[in-house]
């Protein structure tokens, strides 16, 4: 693994934030420091920049501790957990964090923690731009030895791992009692005792005579004095160094649940999310206008099908079935190309193109038959009027470009009609 930061985190105002980043590759400290508090977290943003940060719990803000789980409660276990420890704590449960460290046969190992503290820091360090890839108790990133403990001193406080999955956070005025509380037994060992000494404690010497029944203790700073226990020192190291190199080996990791870590693609399309929404409500919106627009055509099309099909009946009314628009259209073409002639100057349609614009100016006559004759070349017409001078009207207009043959005229009651036959001129 490449260079990475580790954070201490802290829950109370003004307490200091402990920070540094480790080389695995360099082994050694490449930048430390502290801050005064959490709200200076963004002066790590270059540090955190390209790096994984491991973000540290401190071991006084959460609880490590175990619980027997009942039969048939292994597939639901996550959901089970925070009821099986809701009689040992104080809390609401729906409150708390709960998190599975390690599953022991029967045992579960788990670290509870208050979603209030969690939610506070996740929030602290994505305002300074920083994303965790652990959340873990710093306790448990001490060095791991079997059947024994192991103890450094941070901040006036001693962290201890006692296993895996166990470990405390103890003010030096009670870790003597808390050790002594341990089910290991403890010895007690003063530097620098003589054997008169030895020889008046000698009933706790009788206690303690076998080495392998003492608490022995691995210590990274220097011991506490008058504390119960086979202290054993270690190389010394800086507290973060060690807590930063277990965290990096570390399997334990908090963010679960509501916490789990997204994968990294959605990572970097959180910031067109809303974009995205914006895209789809357009898209939706586009989708729709053109659903309607199509439903609307559509509409229409059918009116316009019925609608031709009706004036087809109409004029052509021997043909009532219509199978389909491309006979539609055969039938009016050929009867275009009947009436209409060989060319353009031949059939009817030009001459009543022609005598058109003179009907409309006598709108008082009404054409009632017409019948076309080409072999002879004229056109006659059958028509009425309310008055003898609209037909007078109508032959005037009309010699401008026919030969006008008008027949009698007869009146019956208050309608006159008359036929009337025109000839093109030579």
């Amino acid at each position: 693994m490449s260079e990475f930061l580790t954070i201490r985190l802290s829950s109370r105002p003004n307490q200091p934030v402990q920070w540094l980043v480790w080389s695995p590759q360099q082994k050694e400290v490449i930048a430390s420091g502290q801050l005064a508090d959490l709200t200076q977290l963004d002066e790590l943003a270059e540090y955190a920049a390209q790096r994984p940060v491991f973000a540290l719990i401190p071991a006084g803000d959460l609880l490590l501790t175990e619980v027997t789980i009942p039969a048939g409660s292994g597939r639901q276990l996550a959901a089970v957990l925070p009821y099986l420890l809701e009689e040992e704590l104080a809390q609401d449960v729906d409150s708390l964090h709960v998190h599975l460290l390690k599953r022991d046969g029967d045992t579960a190992h788990v670290a509870v923690v208050e979603h209030r503290k969690i939610q506070a820091w996740l929030t602290a360090l994505d305002d300074a731009g920083m994303e965790v890839k652990k959340l873990l108790p710093d306790c448990l990133c001490l060095p791991l030895f079997d059947g024994s403990y192991s103890a450094a001193e941070l901040e006036g406080q001693w962290l201890v791992r006692q296993s895996e999955a166990q470990g405390i956070c103890a003010e030096v005025s009670w870790l003597g009692a808390w050790l002594l509380a341990q089910k290991a037994p403890i010895t007690a060992l003063v530097e620098g005792d003589k054997a008169d000494d030895a020889e008046a404690e000698e009933p706790v010497a009788d206690e303690a005579s076998d080495s392998s029944s003492a608490l022995l203790i691995h210590h990274y700073t220097p011991a506490p004095k008058d504390v119960p226990g086979k202290w054993q020192p270690e190389a010394p190291e800086l507290v973060m160094q060690l807590l930063a190199q277990g965290a990096e080996t570390s399997k334990a990791n908090l963010l679960s649940g509501p916490y789990k870590q997204q994968p990294a693609w959605r990572k970097y399309l959180k910031p067109w999310r809303k974009v995205a929404v914006a895209a789809g409500l357009v898209v939706v919106a586009i989708v729709a206008e053109h659903v309607v627009s199509v439903q609307s055509m559509e509409k229409q099309a059918l009116a316009y099908k019925a609608e031709s099909e009706r004036i087809f009946r109409q004029v052509l009314p021997q043909y009532q079935r219509v199978p389909s628009s491309s006979y539609l259209k055969r039938q009016i073409n050929s009867e275009l190309a009947r009436l209409g002639g060989s060319d353009d100057a031949q059939g009817v349609l030009p001459w009543l193109a022609q005598i058109q614009p003179a009907l409309s100016k006598v709108s008082q006559l009404t054409v009632e038959s017409l019948k076309y004759d080409q072999n002879r070349g004229e056109l006659r017409f059958q028509a009425s009027a309310s008055e003898f001078q609209h037909f007078e009207q109508l032959r005037t207009l009309l010699a401008e470009d026919f030969e006008v043959q008008q027949g009698q005229l007869n009146k019956e009651g208050s309608q006159v009609t008359g036929a009337v036959v025109l000839r093109r001129k030579s």
